[in-house]
């Protein structure tokens, strides 16, 4: 969060503050009319500032994930064998979510509909080393 949102949920709170002394002044004052107007804007400025920091906080944690994110070269395209799998057969990854891989089988064309997709864990995949398999000219 920079300096600038910082300034701004001080100024909120200090306003919300502000206004929940003055809705307790017009209340012992029988200024109904003043106190739920004055409540209004403590309530509206305390959740603001609430917000603000939950989202600086959101941003703070997704700009740390694509930093992580881009220092890993992607997995979608690979193919892959499942780990511990009696029938080896080949799976190409087409996401990653949350420490898994969506796969499905690996000759799948792209312009068929997806609909024999599984989701495994990162730890169960074994990649195919494709330089291993590629025909070597001199």
């Amino acid at each position: 969060m920079n300096a600038k949102e910082k300034n701004i949920i001080n100024t909120l709170k200090i306003v919300s503050a502000e206004q929940d002394k003055l809705s307790r002044a017009a209340q012992k004052d029988n200024q109904h009319m003043a106190a739920l107007y004055a409540l209004t804007i403590a309530i509206a400025t305390s959740e603001a500032a609430k917000i603000i920091e939950e989202q600086g906080k959101e941003i703070d944690t997704l700009k740390t994930q694509s930093t992580v994110a881009a220092m890993n070269p992607s997995s979608i395209g690979r193919r892959i064998y499942i780990l511990g799998s009696a029938i080896m057969t080949q799976y190409t990854i087409i996401a990653e979510l949350h420490g898994n891989y969506l796969i499905t089988p690996y000759h799948t064309k792209e312009s068929e509909l997806l609909t024999n997709l599984r989701l495994i864990e990162r730890s169960q995949a074994v990649f195919i080393d494709d330089a291993q398999r590629a025909v070597f000219h001199a």
